[in-house]
């Protein structure tokens, strides 16, 4: 059976991209989140929004490899739960007989019936040449055969829900046991004095008010720090 269904992607509307050309040198400056400029930054906003990623969980999802974008496998699988056209999706971790973890095997299927089932194994991994001393194939193998297996059984089945996007580790990006991809260090700046308050992010606030009442708000500029961010969270609130 065809797995040809269009995934409905939302309006890349005149506010929104205002809004991502607005906070992509904030995105760039910030160095949170490892992109090399503002277009850059732009380009991954985009990319997300069209996959259905509030602007700021791109970051986390979608990194440049080799000078492409690539989806972390974790943010496959994240795409893949939250979509409406999945059906059922097994993941069966496989052993040998020592208990060792030799491979895995995923099954995926579409609510329009069409199903397939991937299996990975570490013998796939050894002929590509993956296993290497202290990686993470040899600390955490059953971790990183099933990302290897979730990934190319949902390039078969789930290709648009994905946006037809090569993942992290066919690039060669090395993953961490989550799936998530091994980047430079990110650090998050301490916000003192806030235990008591909600924190409330920059997509919620978007969600809730719209872009142009953020720039009014702000100035005509995007909020760059948690801080500012709750400044006009209080701001919004009490004109409302």
């Amino acid at each position: 059976m065809s797995n040809t269904t269009i995934v409905k992607r939302p309006n890349l509307t005149p506010d929104i991209w205002q809004m991502v050309q607005a906070m992509a040198p904030a995105m760039h400056g910030s160095r949170l989140f490892e992109v090399s400029n503002p277009e850059q930054a732009i380009a991954i906003m985009v990319k997300g929004f069209e996959l259905g990623l509030p602007l700021t969980a791109s970051f986390n999802f979608i990194h440049v490899i080799r000078g492409k974008p690539a989806l972390a496998p974790v943010g496959a699988l994240a795409l893949i739960q939250g979509s409406p056209l999945l059906d059922s999706l097994k993941i069966e971790d496989l052993k040998d007989d020592k208990g060792q973890p030799n491979a895995c095997r995923v099954y995926m299927k579409r609510t329009n019936g069409f199903e397939y089932t991937v299996e990975f194994s570490m013998e796939d991994a050894k002929r590509a040449g993956l296993v290497k001393p202290d990686s993470g194939w040899s600390k955490y193998p059953a971790n990183m055969l099933r990302w290897r297996a979730i990934g190319f059984c949902a390039d078969i089945v789930f290709p648009d829900v994905i946006g037809g996007l090569k993942r992290a580790d066919e690039y060669g990006a090395d993953l961490t046991p989550d799936g998530d991809v091994i980047e430079g260090e990110w650090r998050m700046v301490p916000v003192e004095n806030k235990s008591d308050m909600v924190l409330v992010t920059l997509d919620e606030l978007i969600a809730t008010y719209g872009p142009e009442a953020i720039l009014q708000a702000n100035g005509g500029a995007i909020p760059a720090m948690i801080d500012d961010v709750q400044r006009i969270a209080e701001v919004l609130a009490n004109d409302s």
